[in-house]
């Protein structure tokens, strides 16, 4: 046998791929391991024993595909059922890095501040008022919007005990929780047997009816979340999860399963149909057989099918397609479609099933979901701070783009060139010559060129254009020369003046879109809120 060098040493905790029973904590026992049936020269190069029930797997090959480091956002999904509820270890290890606390959040305009407010890069891309805050901004261990903004989790459960199909649940909130309204906010209603009701105040009555989908014995976990109280740090966001045991859930005369089961293999075919045109487009515009235009429009139209499909059927394969339906929406997103909401709106929404399965292909796909935060949010303090520079406001404009390039490291959404570490060198020797004469006394010549220098490197590595280089990046690169072979004392007027001029051309040429910046941000094709409320409430 060879010796082969693998990258978990035995007693490593490891995250494994069970394919369909998704990704599980287990731990490296041996190297090497093999079975009688195998080839004499095979070996899986890892046995694992799993966390769950001990069970013993192998892992086929050394690959992150099969077998990987545990991320902390892995081991707060594996370890709670959302990111608002207590961990079952000890997360303190895994801290989110939080600045100033709830005072960096604001909700002066109620909840009618535009559903784009991350873009201002503000509260760690959160929305800035957490009466607003979404499924993935309350849920998802990739956002976790409240600890990064250090808000309090004031967590409320109640055991409702076991009901009767035809039985009566009746509860209202009580002097103990300190908030009596906003659980609407984003409750996981589809949780709910049919029959009940769940309001804002957070009261649960009604009769609980048969549910197909379910078992003639199951558990309910509700919770829903109000923000109200945000801004109290003794109380914060209050967590409510409301647990019952439902019996007795058979079908009522009349009922027929088979023809139900009928319906809902139907609708799932229809649903892998649309699945399978979603991935051949994508698979034909990866190979150059399509524009991005056309490859849009085609998807677009999928994807309203299959939204509406998954309106019409909500609970269809356990909320599968909500997931399916917002990961796609990042493929469109990726070729510049406005649709980073439906991303997060559904993948956000398919979080509150509970299936574990769909929650974590979800949580992958946020992951990512963020990520495009992040992106899109610096692209628009680019622009913010290009504003800023045709007012002259070299500080504020020279503090957008540092906050800016922080955010993915000088990247954005379609910004792909070192355009904003340009703008931040521009703003510096603009500010660094707001003197007649020539002065080199506070390090701004220095830093100007290093930035000049990693975006030039940026687009070197980008390939795209050709050896004359990326045209503004070309411009700035030569006033810097024309600057440094000034001498001391010379009068730099004439040559801040024609800076200055040129800075307005490519300001105008960045905001309107024009070559080589990104296209204008498209418009939406439908509002937020319309998208909002179509999403299904209360099981039927």
């Amino acid at each position: 046998m060879v010796m082969v060098t693998y990258r978990f040493e035995i007693g490593t905790d490891v995250l494994c791929n069970l394919g369909e029973l998704g990704w599980k904590m287990g731990r490296v026992i041996a190297h090497n391991y093999r079975e009688d049936p195998w080839p004499e020269d095979f070996f899986a190069p890892y046995q694992v024993v799993l966390e769950e029930d001990r069970s013993l797997i192998y892992v086929p090959e050394d690959d992150d595909r099969f077998c990987r480091v545990p991320t902390p956002e892995d081991l707060h999904i594996l370890g709670r059922t959302d990111a608002l509820a207590a961990p079952s270890f000890d997360a303190s290890q895994y801290a989110l890095p939080t600045r100033g606390g709830p005072e960096n959040l604001r909700c002066e305009g109620g909840t009618s501040a535009p559903f784009q407010s991350y873009r201002k890069g503000r509260c760690f891309c959160c929305d800035d008022c957490p009466r607003s805050w979404s499924y993935a901004e309350l849920y998802s261990e990739h956002y976790r919007c409240a600890a990064r903004n250090g808000l309090t989790v004031t967590r409320h459960d109640v055991d409702l005990g076991t009901v009767q199909v035809g039985g009566q649940v009746a509860f209202a909130i009580d002097d103990a929780l300190p908030v009596s309204a906003g659980f609407m906010q984003a409750p996981m209603l589809v949780r709910l047997p049919p029959g009940l009701t769940f309001t804002d105040e957070g009261g649960l009555d009604g009769e609980v009816r048969f549910d197909p989908y379910r078992e003639d014995t199951y558990e309910v976990n509700f919770v829903a979340v109000s923000t109200e109280a945000w801004e109290n740090t003794d109380v914060g966001l209050v967590r409510l999860e409301l647990r019952l045991t439902v019996e007795g859930n058979t079908p009522p005369p009349g009922f027929d399963r088979a023809a139900f089961a009928l319906q809902q293999d139907d609708a799932s075919k229809k649903a892998q149909g649309i699945m399978a045109r979603l991935r051949e487009t994508w698979d034909r515009w990866s190979r150059g057989g399509t524009t991005n235009r056309a490859t849009c429009d085609t998807m677009l139209a999928d994807l309203d099918r299959l939204r509406s499909l998954a309106e019409e059927h909500p609970r269809l394969d356990q909320g599968q397609w909500w997931a399916h339906l917002g990961g796609y929406h990042m493929n469109v997103h990726k070729l510049l479609e406005n649709t980073l909401f439906e991303c997060e709106l559904y993948l956000g929404y398919a979080l509150t099933f509970g299936e574990d399965g769909v929650r974590y292909y979800a949580e992958q796909n946020l992951e990512g979901c963020y990520s495009k935060r992040l992106l899109e949010a610096a692209r628009f303090m680019w622009y913010d701070g290009l504003e800023c520079i045709l007012q002259g406001e070299w500080v504020a404009a020279i503090d957008l783009f540092r906050a800016a390039s922080d955010k993915k490291d000088g990247w954005g959404w379609a910004v792909n060139h070192g355009d904003i570490w340009l703008s931040e060198a521009v703003a510096l020797m603009l500010q660094g010559t707001a003197t007649p004469e020539v002065v080199h006394e506070d390090g701004w010549l220095e830093t100007a060129r290093a930035l000049i220098q990693r975006a030039a490197q940026r687009t070197q590595e980008a390939r795209v254009f050709d050896h004359e280089g990326h045209p503004w990046i070309r411009e700035v690169q030569d006033a810097l020369s024309a600057y440094e072979g000034l001498e001391a004392g010379d009068d730099v007027t004439a040559w801040r003046e024609a800076l200055a001029g040129r800075t307005v051309f490519w300001c105008a040429q960045v905001l309107s879109g024009g070559y080589p910046f990104p296209p204008p941000c498209r418009d939406r094709l439908v509002d937020e809120q319309t998208l909002l409320d179509r999403l299904p409430g209360h099981p039927a």
